[in-house]
């Protein structure tokens, strides 16, 4: 029988080993700290419900507009943090469950490789077994930090906090940067973004990345672009959201190439430069994106029990969890034109979907990035409500490889979100 052993128990590393388990293999994994890694500890899951409680305190503020009379909203920061915790607690319990119920042995502890090619983990050693190295990536403060006289913050410790900063600086316009400048400024702190771009969400598409930098505008944030200094902003302290660098520790002996920024090198099916060890998620460096993660580690495994899968990034949908959220899949009409491609765009307002009207929710937009001549969908970005349900239904249509206009043939239930797609082609 195969066997498999997979480093670090997070989103990578969970799809992992389930994926060598229902391939028949034993598997063995092993974590040092708790299952479910970042995402579930400090990350995606505990981020998410910490923006739940932001979009109830919408819903509360804003209940009037809709005939429901509602005492003045405002956050008990214990209960949140109770919520919060209930969501993480649970999550890991399924995290923990859907490998028990896999069969996949799950091991307590550090790895680390030696420089014979074996592998000491968990008081363990393991010899000639194909190894998934999915050990993650920590948030960290950058060395230009030091020189700042406010309170530093990173990704993690914002999220321990016992109050909201009075002014808190975000250095940073990424994905992260934003969700948590979003947030704070939900909660009444003075929010303060500053970047040296000069726009935010570089990677995403520019129109809907400006709007989104407008509705966050409107919430009360400042943004400051295009600087570089933080030294004369005074706060209450400044947090770095996106900086993260990937997780090697234990992994020196391995004699691994590493690429941009310290991550592990690999190729789009987790192979590495040492046969027989594989690599996936956010060691593999950024994006940082948990279905991104699940997707590699599914790879590396098959591929380590003699597959041939690839992972195709493009393919594979991306938000920024602010309210209203923005997310996308494949291609920005800006990368489409530096590919050389004309594109052909096509638009779905909000301000005329009834169901965005019914729910009052009707500022934003789909737009939809499509080859005219081969009717390929190259991408599609929105920002509004339901964003990541309507661009899911788009992810699909690309990895089935739809022609643009059979989604013309999609009619969908009225009203609802989805008719967005049917608008945005009808506008090409």
């Amino acid at each position: 029988m195969s066997e498999l052993l997979v480093l670090g128990g997070g989103p990578a590393g969970v799809a992992a080993a389930r994926t060598a388990a229902a391939m028949g293999a034993t598997v063995s994994l092993v974590e040092r700290a708790a299952l479910g890694g970042v995402c579930v500890h400090a990350g995606c899951i505990p981020a998410g419900a910490l923006h739940r409680t932001a979009e109830v305190l919408d819903q509360v503020s804003g209940a009037g507009t809709v005939g429901v009379a509602a005492s003045p909203a405002a956050v008990d920061w214990t209960r949140m943090l109770s919520w919060v915790g209930s969501v993480v607690t649970r999550a890991a319990s399924l995290t923990r469950a859907s490998l028990e119920a896999a069969g996949v042995e799950v091991l307590s502890g550090s790895a680390r490789f030696t420089p014979a090619g074996r592998v000491e983990a968990a008081g363990r050693v393991f010899e000639g077994v194909p190894v998934v190295i999915a050990t993650g990536a920590a948030s960290f403060v950058p060395e230009a930090a030091a020189s700042l006289s406010s309170p530093v913050l990173t990704n993690d410790e914002a999220m321990a906090l016992d109050r909201a900063p009075d002014h808190l600086v975000v250095a940073g316009a990424g994905r992260f940067s934003l969700e948590w400048a979003d947030f704070f400024a939900h909660l009444g702190s003075r929010v303060t973004v500053a970047a040296p771009g000069d726009r935010v969400l570089p990677d995403e598409d520019g129109d809907l990345a400006g709007f989104l930098q407008l509705l966050l505008e409107e919430r009360g944030v400042t943004f400051r672009l295009g600087t570089s200094s933080l030294e004369e902003m005074e706060a209450d302290a400044v947090l770095f959201a996106d900086s993260r660098r990937p997780n090697l520790g234990g992994l020196e002996g391995a004699g691994l190439e590493l690429g941009p920024e310290g991550s592990l090198a690999a190729d789009q099916g987790g192979r590495t430069s040492v046969p027989g060890v594989f690599a996936a998620g956010d060691v593999t460096g950024p994006p940082w994106l948990s279905n991104l993660a699940r997707a590699q580690g599914a790879a590396a495994a098959a591929n380590a029990l003699g597959g041939s899968a690839k992972v195709r990034p493009e393919r594979l949908p991306r938000s920024v969890n602010t309210h209203p959220e923005l997310a996308a899949v494949g291609l920005s009409e800006e990368q489409a034109r530096a590919r050389g491609l004309e594109p052909a765009i096509g638009w779905g307002e909000l301000a005329t979907s009834l169901k965005a009207i019914t729910l009052g929710q009707d500022r934003g937009a789909l737009k939809l990035v499509v080859d005219p001549e081969f009717g390929e969908i190259l991408g599609a970005h929105m920002v509004g409500h339901g964003a990541t349900e309507v661009i899911a239904q788009l992810a699909v249509a690309m990895e089935l490889e739809a022609d643009y206009r059979d989604l013309t043939r999609v009619h969908h239930l009225h009203p609802s979100l989805a008719e967005l797609v049917s608008e945005a082609v009808a506008a090409i």
